[in-house]
């Protein structure tokens, strides 16, 4: 049972798999996520992960607000178009589910979470461990609580 509280899912996108964490409105976290797929090739792994999402969102209890990692831009093209591809993917799927939905850029949620909008990864899962102990296996669960944790303070 859900209560009254109010939860928020974080997602962080790469072009190897969506990572999402659920938290409450009490800063709690509920549970984390992964999508993605052992292709090898991009063009082949993007359909099983989207799929994976879309099939696992409808069946999250209770997500009232998603906030989402924007692409970032990285030197390689290819590698920026295909994060984008999945931000936008994830995206559409959490619109038809209804999900009020914000995407946030990575400079912002981490100046707000952790005062340092250039915080590097270890900064940032040292801060997720602290918050919500040693739960994080890999390093973009942290991001995605981490964005989860943004969105509860913007609302």
């Amino acid at each position: 049972m859900t209560g009254n509280k109010i939860r928020y899912l974080g997602l962080d996108c790469s072009s190897l798999a969506v990572h999402g964490a659920l938290i409450d409105d009490k800063e709690e976290l509920i549970s984390l996520y992964k999508w993605n797929s052992k292709e090898k090739s991009f063009d082949l792994r993007f359909p099983d992960m989207i799929k994976g999402f879309s099939e696992e969102l409808s069946t999250i209890d209770k997500v009232d607000f998603a906030a989402i990692e924007a692409a970032i831009f990285i030197q390689n093209p290819k590698s920026t178009i295909a994060i984008a591809n999945v931000v936008g993917a994830v995206w559409g799927f959490l619109l038809k589910e209804d999900i009020s939905t914000t995407i946030i850029d990575n400079r912002r949620w981490k100046k707000i979470i952790v005062g340092k909008g250039n915080a590097n990864k270890d900064f940032i899962k040292n801060f997720a461990i602290e918050k919500w102990g040693d739960k994080f296996p890999e390093q973009d669960y942290a991001d995605a609580a981490c964005v989860a944790l943004c969105s509860v303070k913007e609302n």
